[in-house]
């Protein structure tokens, strides 16, 4: 029962890890922040773009250190100085102090995110991989539509300065007590209930950082993920805005994110089970052709902005469960933090690109509507590249000579 307890840890770090708590419900702050300094939407995005390639240049390093000392002590630097980072935000009074602390936020805080929470659920389970990974993946959709709530509210009653405070120490006491209270390491083998062969230690056996590098499936798999993640973040960061022009009041937009956080919970729960049953590109094109529906309702009438918000909520859930899954099977687990964060980086150039794109769409013809149009394209390029991996997907052995 004890892997139980730590995969409830692990969806706890989740929630209050740096992708809930600072780069997903930022959108909340740009007319805020945007009002007080006279900054445009675009110089906005700039900024959440940095620290999306921030985020990206520190996962293979956070990868690196899960997988040397263990992810228990590396998460507890990380909730420590990324919270903290996170509050010191409201106390920015220029363009590059807001920018310099939001990148310190992000290199802090991804020490207690993906590679430390997703890489120790996999040292628990095997048989029931997807399902491990999507429920401590499903900890980011809970942590964004609480703190969504938390933030709008805050940002009404108080401002947006104290909303950084209040957000700040929330996650800080939360994370704290959950590392104490249910997060442990694994240092030794799988246990006997969840290999699927039980003659087999599977977390014994993998690939090297390295070895990855040089097979062709690693990079179908974060290309793939990189036009994914590309569409749903530059839409979903602008939505609020978008919303916003629109007409739709605080509680209304609030709503929506708080529908798109609900759509990335269920789709990592199905995802999960999903992935443990059916073939991984038959999930893929479920959840991509929902996302380019999704794209396309947001060029109607507001009132699609729900059933819009969900399907793109689904996908951004669906997709980290993905690529997490088809890592593990692909590559195994010894140097598996090293190769997640790794290939997880690469994709989020994706989400370095996508805000700065569809904001400056906005900017230059004063709609978000181009790129509505242009980014449903992007999920059937990513299924494309993924038909070419399906094998290497499901079964290692079978593709390693056909790679290289």
């Amino acid at each position: 029962m004890k892997r139980w307890s730590v995969l409830l840890g692990c969806f706890i770090g989740m929630g209050v890890a740096t992708p809930a708590l600072l780069l997903q419900p930022m959108g909340l702050f740009v007319k805020p922040v945007t009002a007080e300094f006279g900054w445009s939407r675009t110089a906005f995005s700039v900024i959440l773009s940095g620290a999306a390639l921030v985020n990206a240049l520190i996962l293979p390093l956070a990868g690196y250190l899960v997988d040397r000392f263990g992810a228990r002590r590396v998460a507890a630097v990380g909730t420590t100085l990324g919270c903290a980072s996170y509050a010191a935000l409201s106390l920015a009074h220029s363009y590059g102090g807001f920018f310099a602390l939001i990148a310190l936020a992000v290199i802090t805080g991804n020490l207690a995110s993906y590679p430390a929470f997703m890489g120790l659920a996999q040292r628990w389970f095997d048989k029931r991989l997807g399902l491990a990974l999507a429920i401590t993946s499903t900890g980011i959709a809970v942590g964004v539509g609480g703190f969504s709530y938390l933030l709008t509210d805050s940002i009404a009653r108080y401002g947006w300065r104290s909303a950084f405070q209040i957000a700040g120490a929330t996650a800080l006491v939360v994370g704290l007590a959950n590392l104490v209270v249910l997060v442990r390491d694994n240092p030794g083998p799988i246990p006997e209930d969840e290999r699927r062969d039980r003659a087999i230690d599977v977390a014994q056996d993998g690939h090297s950082l390295a070895e990855a590098l040089r097979t062709r499936d690693f990079w179908l798999f974060a290309v793939s993920s990189l036009l994914v993640i590309l569409a749903v973040v530059g839409t979903n960061f602008n939505l609020p805005a978008l919303l916003s022009d629109r007409g739709a009041t605080a509680s209304r937009i609030a709503s929506v994110v708080a529908i798109g956080s609900a759509g990335s919970l269920f789709g990592r729960l199905v995802t999960g089970v999903m992935l443990d049953r059916l073939p991984a590109l038959v999930v893929a094109a479920i959840f991509f052709g929902g996302q380019a529906i999704g794209l396309l309702l947001l060029l109607g009438d507001a009132r699609w902005a729900l059933a819009a918000a969900f399907l793109l909520g689904l996908v951004q859930g669906a997709e980290i469960d993905f690529l997490g899954f088809v890592i593990a099977r692909r590559f195994g687990r010894v140097a598996y933090a090293r190769i997640f964060g790794t290939c997880f980086a690469i994709t989020l150039i994706g989400a370095v690109l996508g805000p700065l794109v569809m904001a400056s769409i906005y900017d230059r013809t004063g709609s978000y509507d181009l790129g509505l149009m242009l980014f449903p394209l992007l999920p059937i390029m990513a299924l494309g590249l993924l038909w070419f991996a399906r094998m290497s997907a499901e079964g290692a052995e079978g593709s390693a000579d056909a790679n290289g």
